[in-house]
């Protein structure tokens, strides 16, 4: 059976390739958050791929996420707990060091992203 794409099932009703905010939303996050990391002490290009790719999942399925339900405050914050919780299991597995230190750089780089949209929506 040949399915084509045309008929697959979409998530909250947009591909994320379709769905230009999500993208952007993601990338801005990622050159945020990427730098962050950097200064934090992970210097080697397998890690910051790593964590690049593991934020750009985490970014699009909150997004996506807060666009099929209400954005209220509690549900902006439950979402950004899961995502650091989904970062931390996922970089922990692949990214050598310190637990502790890489919670720390983990909880950091998503509070000052998280601040800059906060920032960023409240601007606009």
């Amino acid at each position: 059976m040949i399915v084509e794409i045309s008929s697959a099932p979409e998530v909250s009703g947009v591909f994320y390739w379709k769905n230009g905010d999500l993208m952007i939303y993601a990338a801005e996050t990622i050159l945020i958050e990427v730098p962050i990391f950097f200064l934090c002490g992970y210097r080697r290009a397998k890690d910051l791929i790593l964590f690049a790719a593991v934020n750009l999942i985490s970014n699009l399925l909150l997004n996506d996420f807060l666009s099929a339900v209400n954005s209220e405050w509690l549900t902006i914050c439950a979402g950004e707990i899961f995502v650091l919780a989904l970062e931390f299991a996922l970089c922990s597995y692949w990214i050598d060091g310190s637990r502790l230190k890489l919670l720390k750089t983990l909880t950091l780089t998503n509070a000052v992203s998280f601040f800059s949209g906060v920032l960023f929506f409240w601007l606009n």
